[in-house]
């Protein structure tokens, strides 16, 4: 995934000054920071089953992953418009309660935190008129994070926290409509196809799983663009 990251990254570096050596009339450069809300719904492995596990010292535990559906998620990012092409990088950090898996009742919640961070690329059509269809693709890794899901076979000892590691390649459908010549309200669709190899957990450290956790998140989102 890093080697993936990096490639990804040094792609859009090389796009940016290529755009950069060019005449800046032909390819004319503006900035933005935006802050936008989204509503996602997800589905996939996450919440399917339990994983099993053993500590450094050889003991069994249990981790009981979030039963993910729907949830909020906030998202800041900063970026470059060049020409028609717009490049960003995005930050994505939030906390909501949800149930946990692999329990009878159904009944059991506990505190669940995502951050991602990513970089997205978006050609915006019609550029530069005042309503502007865009599509493009990103990249995101994210990092979910499950309170007290670790539970110990020896039931005498408290449970931990897990934390599922992972990436996503995203496709991007978004509409920027210009309020003024400095003011952009953006609403988007975007679709991310995710992936988790790893898992962190206080007492047995950070592994790779045995099989990759997949799952799907589709996000809509209203964001607010100011451009300078």
């Amino acid at each position: 995934m890093k080697k993936l990251l990096a490639i990804f990254l040094l792609l859009s570096f090389f796009s940016v000054n290529v755009f950069a050596d060019e005449d800046e009339g032909y390819w004319p450069r503006s900035y933005f920071a935006g802050l936008g809300f989204g509503v996602v719904a997800t589905r996939g492995d996450i919440g399917e089953f339990t994983l099993s596990g053993k500590t450094e010292d050889g003991e069994k535990e249990t981790v009981h992953l979030p039963s993910m559906n729907i949830f909020i998620l906030p998202d800041v990012f900063l970026g470059v418009n060049i020409g028609q092409f717009s490049l960003s990088a995005n930050y994505n950090y939030w906390y909501f309660t949800n149930k946990l898996s692999g329990f009878p009742d159904n009944n059991v919640e506990e505190q669940v935190r995502i951050w991602r961070f990513g970089v997205e690329f978006v050609y915006n059509f019609f550029w530069p008129e005042y309503f502007q269809p865009g599509v493009g693709i990103g990249y995101t890794y994210t990092s979910l994070k499950t309170e007290n899901s670790v539970f110990p076979a020896d039931d005498s000892k408290d449970k931990t926290a897990s934390e599922l590691m992972g990436s996503s390649l995203a496709l991007i459908l978004d509409i920027r409509y210009y309020l003024t010549d400095n003011l952009i309200l953006k609403p988007s669709l975007k679709v991310y196809e995710s992936w988790f190899s790893n898992i962190n957990t206080e007492n047995a450290g950070t592994n790779e799983l045995k099989h990759k956790i997949w799952q799907t998140f589709a996000l809509v989102e209203l964001a607010f663009i100011y451009q300078f």
